[in-house]
């Protein structure tokens, strides 16, 4: 006999879901790209020609991982490595990234200062657990990824902070300090998802000289999470910087997140680490272990033999920074063309990651008075999935949407821009 579940559940599922679990859960939101995601998806499945811009991933199609590393997946698999990895990661695979960030950010935290997890998110989510009490005081600087969420799942109190379009969507040093103080977490990242643009260094470096002085004489100090798992992947003449390596007396106070996710295209993969003082390791391995957020055995040993590589290594990042900025610069180059045009659109030239800040000069019309109804607009009638600024927390119709090449091809931009153009021309 088969038990029919549906016959045993409540009738209002969603008022059972509320009574079962803790108010926190029954409150948390669903991803905002996800949901747009979904419409692309069913506009497609009808016949739709859309140009996908919106999901922060890599389509292998387009952006397969380096034949290297799917070799020495292929081989860790056939010796069997695929029992329980160690809770802080495989040794070498904490020395292959320790010997990186000396060899290419001047950091020597050794291999006791890194901590695998499976992808960047639960190192991220770790650092909240670790430092974040409900009620304390937390900081992030707008846009910015899924800051959000984190805040309401950990009943922080947390602080927006704008900024704005001509600082490339960055804090000023005076606003980051202000921000910071009685702070116990700041969530800095760059290169920036949404918006593609990197922190000057000036900034960046005055930013971890008022982590120090916040710090003096504070009982439980205030951390800055700095995601940097797009730091390989930038643009000519575009450079990356650390705040530790910019200002080594903020290393106590830094967890530092990264991940072969993004400079590698192997979000699948599910590789990522902390770096983090020793001390602050310890805790987190803890933790990570608790969750059982390891990443795979296989994809570990993989890694680790992949970037003691340097020549295979180099010439992957190469090679997708080549790719991805081709896309980037055909989307700059076609949207700033219909801008001399007189059409309401403008873009911030591409500095880093897989993103394009893109504005559309159409909200407060009678047909688009917000951004939702301008994204759908672009989605409907152009065929172009874009994500509005506020997926990433930023308050108000203000025209701003991100664009990701991680999923298009050349050819999908130039139609793609053709056909926006042809509706903005209208």
């Amino acid at each position: 006999m088969t038990v029919r579940i549906a016959d045993h559940l409540p009738a209002d599922p969603r008022a059972a879901m509320r009574a079962a679990v803790t108010p926190t859960i029954a409150a948390m939101q669903g991803s905002l790209i996800l949901g747009i995601a979904q419409q692309v998806r069913q506009l497609k499945a009808a016949g739709a020609a859309v140009a996908d811009f919106t999901v922060g991933d890599f389509a292998p199609a387009q952006f397969p991982i380096p034949p290297g590393l799917s070799a020495e997946i292929g081989r860790a698999l056939a010796r069997g490595e695929t029992n329980y990895p160690p809770a802080e990661g495989m040794p070498a695979l904490r020395q292959a990234v320790a010997d990186l960030y000396r060899e290419r950010l001047g950091l020597d935290y050794g291999p006791d200062g890194v901590c695998v997890c499976s992808g960047a998110r639960p190192p991220i989510f770790a650092t909240w657990q670790m430092f974040v009490r409900p009620g304390d005081k937390t900081v992030s600087f707008l846009p910015g990824w899924n800051t959000g969420y984190y805040a309401q799942l950990f009943g922080a109190d947390h602080h927006f902070v704008p900024t704005r379009a001509e600082d490339g969507f960055f804090p000023t040093v005076e606003a980051a300090r202000a921000a910071m103080r009685g702070a116990r977490l700041v969530i800095l990242n760059s290169p920036l998802n949404p918006t593609g643009t990197a922190i000057q260094p000036e900034v960046l470096r005055g930013i971890a000289q008022a982590l120090v002085e916040e710090n003096r004489g504070r009982a439980e100090p205030c951390i800055l999470l700095f995601d940097q798992v797009y730091w390989l992947l930038t643009q000519p003449g575009v450079s990356h910087h650390n705040p530790v390596a910019l200002v080594p007396e903020c290393a106590p106070y830094v967890v530092q997140v990264d991940a072969i996710s993004k400079w590698l295209a192997g979000t699948g993969l599910r590789v990522g680490w902390a770096v983090l003082p020793p001390h602050l390791q310890e805790r987190m391995k803890a933790l990570v272990g608790h969750i059982g957020a390891w990443a795979p055995r296989a994809e570990q040993v993989a890694t680790a033999a992949f970037l003691a590589d340097r020549a295979s290594l180099d010439a992957g990042v190469a090679a997708l920074n080549a790719a991805v900025g081709a896309r980037l610069g055909r989307l700059y180059t076609g949207i700033q063309a219909m801008k001399a045009r007189g059409l309401p659109v403008d873009a911030i030239a591409p500095q880093g990651a897989i993103y394009l800040s893109f504005w559309v000069g159409l909200v407060g019309r009678e047909a688009t008075p917000t951004n939702e109804s301008v994204r759908r607009l672009l989605l409907e009638q152009a065929g172009v999935a874009v994500v509005p600024f506020q997926a990433f927390d930023m308050p108000g119709d203000t025209g701003w949407f991100r664009l990701s090449v991680g999923a298009v091809g050349m050819a999908d931009i130039d139609d793609a821009l053709a056909r926006l153009e042809a509706l903005l021309s209208r």
